[in-house]
């Protein structure tokens, strides 16, 4: 009788291996990384290349010793794509199976509506796959970043591309892309991005403070993303603190950059933006000096809340203004006279964080689709 698929644990084991590891790789070198035998992982590599999951790149050269058949996953079987959507630029990369980029492409945000967002989405996602020469190959998953509260379909409270109502993005983006799409909130996945390759690689429970035109803050609670039950935990843009700017949650002035130049201009119409008002404050002026205080206090209050809440190790601060060293320096030493202190670091993924968080939700998919193929139908009788 058919008894279902049956596990290949041996080929599942080799095939991590290449996926996990970039670069192709001999079978002596499998059979040590994987642990199992030689004869274990030439069946293995056999039964994978049968599936087309692993092919033959021909003999390494030039080491001492006999030469061996270097083996990896072929550009046929995929590839996947991190899309981060921002108020002010899109980024599309192209990536191989690894999550290795093979071309990454940014223009400006054609911030008209969430319909004009998606169609610049998806024509920037077709320019990079072709500059990555992967216009043909199967599209395994696409990781897409984008600023609101994104529960399930739904985005909500995305003002910053020019969509003040709630809108069914997923849908949008999955009719236009051949491939499965994974949507998530920008700080989420700039909170992945972080745990992943940058500076909360090291950390089980952290959060990340996106100060950017608005705030908002990504958690990550014992290694594992906290979504909360509409996708809105880390909204600290809505938090009643004392010096909040918003009036209500219909209000798109967040406690972050447009607020804040908002009030720079008011005081001197000249200031160019945000990064001139902290050029200033460096300098010495006491106007900008009050101002730039007045974030770092506002943050403060969000650190705060945090630190109550969800008591992270870390707060990494990220975005045009939360990279910022002056406000970072003096967070920190705000955030040192907590009853419990909390560490400050800058991002060390800078403005890509979103897009790296988006390319290993994309590569997790991809990885899952392909090792399940490595599961093949058994039968017997009985």
């Amino acid at each position: 009788m058919n008894r279902g698929p049956t596990p290949m644990p041996s080929a599942r084991a080799v095939l991590d291996r290449l996926l996990t590891h970039a670069g192709p790789q001999t079978r002596s070198e499998l059979a040590v990384a994987c642990g199992l035998s030689r004869p274990t992982v030439f069946a293995a590599v056999e039964r994978l290349e049968s599936l087309g999951l692993v092919e033959s790149l021909g003999q390494r050269s030039g080491l001492p010793g006999r030469t061996a058949t270097l083996y990896d996953v072929p550009v046929a079987a995929g590839c996947v794509a991190g899309i981060d959507i921002g108020g002010s630029n899109l980024r599309v990369a192209v990536c191989d199976v690894s999550g290795t980029p093979l071309a990454e492409l940014t223009r400006p945000t054609q911030a008209r509506g969430a319909e004009s967002v998606v169609r610049q989405a998806v024509e920037l996602l077709a320019e990079a796959r072709v500059a990555a020469e992967r216009a043909a190959v199967p599209l395994l998953a696409v990781g897409v970043s984008t600023p609101g509260a994104v529960d399930e379909r739904t985005v909500r409270y995305a003002w910053n591309l020019g969509q003040e109502t709630p809108y069914d993005l997923y849908s949008q983006l999955a009719a236009a892309i051949d491939g499965p799409v994974l949507l998530e909130n920008n700080v989420n996945l700039a909170a992945i991005g972080e745990h992943r390759h940058g500076a909360g690689a090291s950390l089980s429970t952290f959060a990340v403070i996106a100060i950017g035109a608005g705030v908002g803050a990504g958690i990550m609670h014992n290694g594992v993303l906290l979504r909360g039950a509409h996708g809105a935990a880390g909204e600290v843009g809505f938090l009643p603190t004392a010096r909040a700017r918003r009036g209500t949650p219909a209000e798109p002035d967040e406690a972050g950059g447009l607020a804040l130049l908002r009030e720079a201009r008011a005081l001197d119409p000249a200031l160019r933006d945000v990064q001139d008002l902290f050029d200033r404050a460096r300098a010495g002026d006491d106007r900008a000096l009050s101002l730039v205080e007045d974030e770092c206090l506002r943050i403060h209050e969000i650190v705060t809340a945090l630190s109550a809440v969800v008591d992270p190790e870390t707060v990494i601060l990220t975005g045009g203004i939360g990279d910022n060293e002056l406000l970072a320096t003096r967070v920190a030493a705000l955030a040192a006279t907590l009853p419990v202190p909390i560490n400050i670091l800058r991002s060390t993924l800078a403005h890509r964080a979103s897009l790296v968080g988006a390319i290993a939700t994309a590569t997790d998919h991809a990885h899952a689709q392909l090792l399940s193929r490595t599961e093949t139908p058994h039968s017997s009788t009985g």
